[in-house]
């Protein structure tokens, strides 16, 4: 009986065996090695990696490392290692935070989590909206933190000989570097050298190796088209396509035009819940969220867009990476928060009397404080649903902090909506003056008129008279 038995439970394992075999479309197959361990270091090395240039913008405050550390710890990390990643998880890399150019992350982390209302990002030397370009974008994203190279080199023929090339990927410097870069370019040759694969299930690996090969080199047009075509092979063979679905979200924010909400709902969502035990998953939501922030800044996205990230975040099955995942994203409002509060502090008191008179001006710090509200009314949400998890005491500690943030956010409205006062009662009384000084300068012209009218209107009448006589004179000789 025993045999029969064990060969009935391998006939109904059998199905999830040749399943779990085939899948050739997720971030498991492509970042576990021998073990769950191979697969947790990949993401970790990426957030490393990625956040050497954290401290190019400035040091972090006492605040900023301490928020970076505890996330960092999180993921089993000490020291410098930990407080890197973490930073890289909160948006320590390089954000394009407006017209202004790029502010570095811990810079505007610093700025942003220790508060204040001093200007440390002035609008009045830019545009307040950049313009899109497909190009600013991809300039902005090259320090931000990115997805980690393969670790796993099984896989079709074309797919180990690539990553055989990217082993020689120098792991000291960041992804971004010109001679890593050039190593990824190599290895993206060899994919498309390769002949085509008769199988799908190999094919679709192969794509989502170039859809990710393209992705770290910032060539979000192209990882798009792989992601693409991988998800089109995966769907045909009914295996998951978790990967090149974050990608394809991904890099449809940088497209001019794009439908947010079906991407996060139907690509990125499935991304993160068809695939709830990733460890990368927390880095996938930073990964979302930075580049969300660059369109913010050219007015394609609204605050209220958050929302749809946070939804996503609630879901049951994500319960293990709750907290890193909402402190991510509270980090992100409150980036969002400081250059709202910095748009209207700069343009609202600058000494620029060209940018101070402009009715713009005033239209922009008005949009700026309802963006602010959107955003208040929101963190609030999100940190109440933050403090309700079961916390240990150093993860109170940390809801406490940004507690008492938003509740000097909250406080800081007051002075804002006096500044944007401020402003309106100055252009009032500009227009008010001019209007005065329009008046003065009708009288004066009325006064101008008098004056030499009627000199004219005198010399006129004493010529008729004067012609009068004359006839009346002639009539009287004759």
């Amino acid at each position: 009986m025993r045999p029969f038995l064990i060969t009935g439970l391998l006939l109904l394992l059998l199905p999830n065996l040749v399943f779990a075999g085939s899948e050739y479309a997720t971030f498991q197959t492509f970042y576990q090695e021998s073990s769950a361990i191979g697969w947790v270091l990949a993401g970790v090395f990426a957030l490393i990696g990625g956040a050497v240039i954290c401290f190019t913008g400035g040091t972090a405050s006492p605040i900023v490392a301490g928020i970076g550390s505890w996330i960092g710890g999180m993921m089993g990390l000490s020291g410098i290692a930990a407080t890197n990643a973490g930073l890289a998880l909160l948006g320590g890399g390089a954000i394009a935070s407006g017209g202004f150019g790029v502010i570095g992350g811990t810079a505007l982390l610093t700025a942003t989590l220790s508060f204040g209302t001093d200007v440390v990002v002035d609008y009045t030397i830019g545009k307040a909206v950049n313009e899109y370009e497909y190009s600013n974008l991809t300039k902005y994203s090259k320090k931000m933190t990115t997805l980690p190279l393969p670790m796993n080199d099984s896989g079709p023929e074309a797919y180990e000989d690539a990553l055989k090339i990217l082993e020689g990927i120098d792991k000291g410097s960041p992804v971004f570097s010109n001679k890593n870069q050039q190593i990824i370019s190599n290895a993206i040759k060899v994919l498309q050298n390769s002949k085509d694969v008769p199988d799908i299930d190999e094919s679709a690996k192969n794509s989502s190796l170039l859809s990710l090969l393209y992705f770290v080199s910032n060539d979000y047009v192209r990882a798009k088209i792989y992601a693409s075509s991988s998800i089109t092979a995966a769907r045909v063979s009914h295996i998951k396509r978790t990967l090149p679905a974050f990608i394809y979200a991904t890099s449809s924010l940088y497209e001019k035009e794009f439908n947010f909400t079906s991407i996060t709902r139907n690509y990125f969502r499935y991304s993160i819940l068809a695939e709830p035990d990733n460890p990368l998953i927390p880095l996938l939501f930073s990964i979302y969220l930075d580049r969300m922030s660059l369109r913010f800044n050219d007015g394609s996205l609204a605050e209220d867009s958050l929302r749809d990230v946070f939804n996503i975040m609630q879901t049951p099955s994500l319960e293990d990476y709750q907290i890193e995942n909402y402190a991510i994203l509270l980090s992100r409002y409150f980036i969002r928060l400081k250059l709202e509060q910095q748009k209207i502090t700069s343009l609202a008191s600058t000494s620029n009397e060209t940018i101070k008179s402009s009715p713009k001006t005033l239209e922009a710090v008005r949009d700026s404080l309802a963006r602010y509200d959107v955003l208040i009314n929101d963190s609030n949400n999100v940190i109440t649903k933050f403090i309700s998890l079961e916390l240990d005491d150093e993860g109170r500690d940390k809801a406490t902090v940004f507690q008492r943030l938003l509740i000097k956010y909250i406080k800081d409205k007051q002075r804002l909506v006096l500044l944007i006062d401020d402003l309106k009662n100055y252009q009032d009384n500009l227009s008010a003056e001019e209007s005065v000084i329009d008046h003065e300068d009708v009288g004066h012209e009325q006064v101008n008129w008098i004056r030499y009218t009627i000199p004219l209107i005198l010399v006129f009448w004493v010529i008729i008279i004067a012609r009068r006589r004359k006839y009346r004179d002639r009539d009287g000789h004759h």
